[in-house]
């Protein structure tokens, strides 16, 4: 290869040297061992040489060299030869990354490695690659002092060591570079560069002791503006938390939370223009819907973008680190006499101003709440609602908005995000739809039109039913409390709206938000019963009776011919969650010979044993209609389940 084995081997050293200062399991000679020869590596211009070999190690090149030398064999070898430059590739960038997760960079590492930002690019699907997504962290590794405010022990020290709080000239070079230079490949790398450095400008200006870079920490309003102008909250989402390997590295995750809630804390002012940006572009997209003209071309999405990047980044929790926790604030019902808040699931006395600050972002961006943002608020706070204890603060929420207080924000229809509405507005949607409800001979069942729902609504409701599925697969006692609500009866409501005609997705979305509230055993045991008298899946022949009804008419008929099967793979999930959950012994009793035969046969003919012969645009989807847990749980319990 281009790179030599020492070099190599340096870099292996640097990596493994950097892992020891996780660890309290060293002598502290050992540590200050291997300080001192990965500080001398460094110095020895060893970011440099590490940049400089991820630059020149290629993968075409390399085996365009092997392959003059005869150096290639079979597939299988080329893909482990492949698979070894990329590995040498990401070990360099990760020991890069590690160094500054422990220590900043120097001055002139710091700008070499910008350097080599400037000319990165994206993947085909529009995220960095896992090298260039270590490099980036480790950037913004070097632009955090956030941490400071969470040490209470030798702060000082550490404050006196920080070049961001004690070097002139670290901050002046940077921010030069950061404010004057030229557009990069990616204006949303440079974007993201420069709102970590306004928020560690915004952070430096918070210590008394530091009043003499008031030159700089004034310019962080402006680097904030260049960064929001270049879309930095859409890059992330696409391009950093949808990578690769995001969710495989818990310090990504825990940079890009710290960046976001710095960003929500540090600058309010900030965020509530973006909000007052948002009502004045919805103002004006509405005015131009009245008067018959397309929406300004002018119009941002930043409020919306953000948003969308808090549901992007909370929605998995591989590491359950529970960071969506920092959001809430449990109200007065949730606490003890002594216990006055929680903070990422620690008690306090009392919660800390920034929790206090994030819980009031997420209240006050959904008072009056425009339509335009209206759906990307829901995705946020089902990322938000992402854990047991959210999910229940979450429930909270939604139910208090319908409350007397909501109604003296919004107005006498209440709040568009709380439970009262959300079911009420289903209940209306219901009985506009059952009033011309398919038979079975009807080519619009076969067809199934947005009756009564333009595909707006149907994004709403589809986002509500989202949002309510994660709260209820979290949190059981919002399961009881949603299906023991005397007016709102989700499960009849979504029963009802099942048999009516809507388009596939949608039910889809009703069929998950079923199975999520049949993880209770008690709501399971009354799902059952109520299958069977709507007959979704029918299970009840009528003498005479021409042709099926039901989800089977809907996988023949509308599914086959689009080539895509969203309901059969719902209808898969709520099977096997009320198999699992509860199964009663006399299931369709009065209404047929009693058992689980119709369905079994119903999966096993229709769907299991038919799957090789339809078509799917998408082949993912084949694999996971034909999950092979859910096939092996069904036959396994083949015996059980037919005979009851």
């Amino acid at each position: 290869m281009s790179y030599s084995t020492q070099e190599h081997s340096l870099a292996c050293q640097n990596k493994v040297s950097y892992d020891t200062t996780f660890s309290f399991n060293y002598s502290p000679e050992l540590v200050t061992i291997t300080t001192q020869f990965t500080d001398e590596l460094m110095e020895q211009g060893l970011t440099h040489k590490i940049l400089t070999l991820i630059s020149q190690i290629d993968v075409n090149i390399e085996f365009e060299k092997l392959q003059k030398e005869r150096g290639l064999g079979s597939e299988k070898h080329r893909k482990e030869v492949a698979d070894l430059i990329k590995e040498c590739r990401q070990a360099l960038a990760e020991s890069l990354f590690v160094w500054t997760c422990q220590s900043p960079l120097s001055r002139d590492d710091i700008l070499i490695l910008i350097s080599y930002l400037e000319k990165v690019t994206v993947e085909a699907d529009g995220s960095l690659d896992r090298v260039n997504l270590a490099l980036l962290l480790a950037v913004l590794y070097c632009f955090d002092v956030s941490f400071l405010e969470q040490i209470t022990e030798d702060r000082d020290e550490l404050m006196r060591q920080l070049p961001l709080l004690t070097e002139r000239q670290y901050i002046a070079a940077i921010h030069t570079r950061l404010q004057e230079s030229q557009p990069w490949k990616l204006p949303g790398l440079q974007a993201t560069v420069r709102l970590a450095w306004a928020l560690t400008l915004r952070g430096i200006s918070h210590f008394s002791d530091v009043t003499a870079f008031a030159e700089f920490t004034e310019a962080d309003e402006a680097m904030t503006e260049l960064a929001i102008a270049d879309n930095v909250f859409l890059f992330l989402t696409d391009s950093v938390v949808r990578a690769e390997n995001f969710y495989q590295e818990e310090f990504y995750i825990r940079r890009i939370h710290n960046l976001i809630t710095d960003f929500l804390t540090l600058m309010p002012m900030k965020v509530k223009q973006l909000r007052n940006r948002a009502d004045e572009d919805a103002r004006m997209i509405h005015m131009s819907i009245q008067m018959g003209n397309e929406p300004p071309i002018s119009v941002r999405r930043d409020l919306e973008h953000l948003m969308l990047l808090i549901a992007e980044l909370y929605k998995k929790d591989p590491f359950h680190l529970e960071f969506s926790l920092e959001y809430w604030c449990p109200s007065d019902s949730l606490q003890s006499s002594t216990i006055i808040g929680s903070y990422l699931g620690i008690a306090h006395q009392r919660p800390p101003q920034r929790q206090v600050v994030l819980s009031k972002f997420v209240r006050q961006m959904g008072d009056l709440l425009p339509s335009t943002i209206y759906i990307p608020y829901l995705k946020m706070l089902q990322g938000l609602a992402n854990g047991p204890r959210c999910s229940h603060y979450c429930f909270t929420l939604l139910k208090g908005n319908g409350s007397t207080h909501a109604e003296n924000i919004q107005g006498a229809g209440g709040s568009p995000v709380s439970w009262e509405h959300f079911f009420h507005s289903l209940m209306l949607y219901h009985e506009h739809l059952r009033k011309d409800l398919p038979s079975a001979e009807s080519i619009q069942y076969r067809h199934l039109p947005l009756r009564g729902i333009t595909q707006k609504e149907q994004d709403g409701l589809i986002a509500f039913l989202q949002l309510t599925k994660t709260i209820v697969k979290w949190s059981e006692n919002a399961r009881l409390a949603l299906c023991e609500h005397p007016q709102w009866t989700p499960v009849v409501i979504i029963l009802g709206l099942l048999q009516c005609s809507i388009h596939p997705i949608l039910k889809a979305e009703l069929l998950e938000t079923l199975s999520a509230f049949g993880k209770s055993p008690e709501i399971a045991a009354s799902l059952w019963q109520s299958l069977e008298y709507t007959q979704i899946l029918q299970t009840v022949r009528t003498p005479g009776q021409r042709q099926a009804i039901g989800i089977e008419v809907e996988l023949n008929e509308v599914e086959s011919r689009c080539e895509e099967y969203p309901l059969t793979r719902a209808f898969c999930q709520l099977i096997s969650t009320l198999v699992e959950s509860s199964f009663p012994s006399n299931l369709g009793a009065g209404l047929r010979p009693p058992g689980f035969e119709p369905y079994l046969h119903f999966l096993r003919e229709s769907i299991f044993l038919r799957f090789r012969t339809r078509a799917y645009r998408r082949a993912a989807e084949k694999v996971n209609i034909t999950s092979l847990g859910f096939v092996s749980f069904l036959f396994q319990n083949y015996f059980t389940l037919a005979v009851g």
